[in-house]
């Protein structure tokens, strides 16, 4: 549990509000304004109290004040827990509380709505309050850009269905007009949906934790989170060593990112990782590394041609650039290889139609194809699965199957090899 007193306005030139930020258990949080304000000038933004100057003399009875309402805030919520009336109360719940005792109201209770319950995730995720349950860690920006997109999703549907999207109100009849909602006002993926889908039903799970509902529609076998199989790429053997080849010895800037992407692709790190790679975390042979994602330890033995790569930059390989522009990199360097300018066959399903492109390779090339192609062509090479998985950090092995790119006739391949090995031995 902590508190922390920050700013509404820190460039005013009047005085301003003070909150505080509060964290307690292990993803609850609320924003909560104060009955204070101060000048910016007088605020000290290391230690989160006025600053001790002959400037406010006042400061001594103003720190004391921000220290009492932080005492008193943690008694709150340690008193609300020890009563045994709530394991962790929610941000609502806390707020009527700290309006009483601070500010002396009497809250009128109000119905917390399922987007209300969104809104108030995606703020404390903003925050850094909320954390992944799985890893421990802040949840990430890409995570919350998905979340503000269902939420934007949700509040377009109540907006045109004139309904108010309960708890209780989440149901099969709720699935199905929703995700054909999608379709005709989105014309979304079928992906896409099934992403929506997912997120209500984390909400649904983690407000049920809270004891805000009691509706456990949403677990039956009909409110499915609906995939299908998506038409990425992976980069061949022989690809991967036409990219190499390359010769970008005067366009330094695309030699860095071939480089870059060339580790991912024999290691299996993902960007977080592969683009934050240097010669430090080799030991013995072997890349050692915590992933950046989940947390996670990771032992890779160091591929031959990734120890090209770090002894051609002296074990210090070039600072990273961001996502974007690699992929922006990726696809000028990858249409210099003629084997990657061949058209492929892309099958989806959009607005519950099915759709078929032909885009050339080249450029549906990204920053995590590296992963995928690592992934794919371990399994390809008779890698057992469970070691590509200790490395990849794939759970299940449902989920790495789902993941590697092979196709019929690759399999078929795979198998013929196995006999001619068994008629070997």
């Amino acid at each position: 549990m902590y508190v922390s007193f920050y700013l509404k306005r820190t460039s005013s030139k009047n005085p301003t509000a003070i909150f505080a930020r509060i964290s307690y258990g292990s993803d609850m949080g609320l924003k909560y304004y104060l009955p204070e304000s101060i000048h910016p000038v007088y605020w000290n933004k290391t230690t989160h109290r006025a600053k001790e100057t002959v400037k406010f003399p006042e400061y001594p009875e103003f720190n004391a004040r921000l220290d009492n309402i932080s005492a008193r805030i943690k008694t709150t919520i340690r008193k609300m827990i020890n009563d045994g009336d709530f394991e962790h109360p929610t941000p609502v719940e806390l707020k009527e509380a700290l309006d009483r005792i601070l500010k002396g109201k009497i809250a009128k209770r109000k119905t917390v709505t399922f987007l209300d319950f969104f809104t108030d995730v995606i703020d404390q995720s903003k925050a850094g309050i909320r954390l992944n349950h799985k890893t421990g860690k802040p949840i990430s920006v890409n995570t919350i850009k998905t979340y503000s997109t269902a939420l934007e999703h949700l509040r377009s549907f109540q907006t045109s269905d004139k309904e108010v999207i309960s708890f209780s109100n989440i149901d099969l009849h709720f699935y199905s007009r929703y995700t054909a909602f999608l379709i005709k006002k989105y014309k979304l993926s079928t992906n896409s949906i099934g992403k929506d889908i997912q997120i209500i039903k984390l909400l649904m799970n983690e407000a049920a934790e809270h004891e805000l509902h009691s509706n456990f529609a949403f677990k039956g076998k009909r409110f499915i989170t609906v995939r299908e199989k998506a038409d990425t790429v992976y980069l061949t053997k022989e690809e991967l060593e036409a990219m190499i080849a390359l010769n970008l010895s005067d366009r330094p800037k695309l030699d860095r990112v071939r480089d870059s992407f060339i580790i991912g692709c024999y290691t299996g790190l993902r960007f977080s990782d592969f683009s934050n790679f240097n010669a430090e975390k080799i030991n013995g042979g072997f890349i050692e590394l915590t992933q950046t994602k989940t947390g996670d330890p990771v032992v890779i033995p160091i591929h031959t041609t990734v120890d090209t790569i770090v002894k051609k930059y002296c074990g210090k390989l070039p600072n990273p650039i961001s996502n974007q522009k690699m992929n922006k990199y990726l696809k000028e360097i990858t249409r210099l290889i003629p084997m990657l300018r061949k058209q492929v066959e892309i099958k989806f399903t959009k607005a519950g139609e099915k759709q078929v492109l032909s885009p050339e390779k080249c450029d549906l090339i990204s920053t995590h194809t590296a992963r995928r192609s690592f992934a794919t062509n371990e399994f390809l090479a008779g890698t057992p699965t469970l070691t590509i998985m200790a490395i990849t950090g794939h759970r299940t092995e449902k989920a790495f199957l789902r993941y590697i790119r092979v196709t019929p006739s690759e399999h078929a391949k795979l198998l013929k090899q196995t006999w001619e090995k068994r008629n070997m031995a």
